[in-house]
């Protein structure tokens, strides 16, 4: 009795036999072996650390090309830094991909759900 102890809550884990089977040996080797699932959570914090590096290069651009240029686009004119002025020009020019890429992805969900719709109708006439 002195070396036992009063009860299985005050057994330590490691000495725990059930029906003689070890506790190490009662967890399946497939359980230690799984990989843990990726969430929405999880990439968007491996996605963040690219941005964070093209932030910090349009940072340093920023702050290394001060110098004041002179901008015309139509009617418009203005003296603005160089870095804000490139840094408008690709602002436009993603602006213009988003737009344009949209559209084509419109296009091709409009496909889809036309041939979706073709082989629905086709499976019932076949029933």
């Amino acid at each position: 009795m002195g070396n036992q102890p009063d009860s299985e809550e005050n057994t330590p884990l490691g000495d725990t036999e059930q029906e003689g089977v070890p506790v190490e040996a009662e967890v399946e080797p497939a359980a230690t072996s799984r990989r843990i699932a990726s969430t929405r959570t999880s990439r968007a914090w491996i996605r963040l650390l690219p941005a964070l590096v093209v932030l910090v290069v349009i940072l340093v651009f920023v702050f290394q090309n001060p110098k004041d240029v002179k901008v015309s686009f139509f009617t418009f004119s203005r003296t603005l830094p160089l870095s804000v002025a490139l840094l408008g020009a690709v602002v436009l020019g993603a602006l213009m991909t988003l737009a344009l890429g949209s559209v084509r992805i419109f296009q091709l969900r409009r496909q889809v759900r036309r041939k979706l719709e073709r082989s629905e109708g086709e499976d019932r006439r076949r029933r």
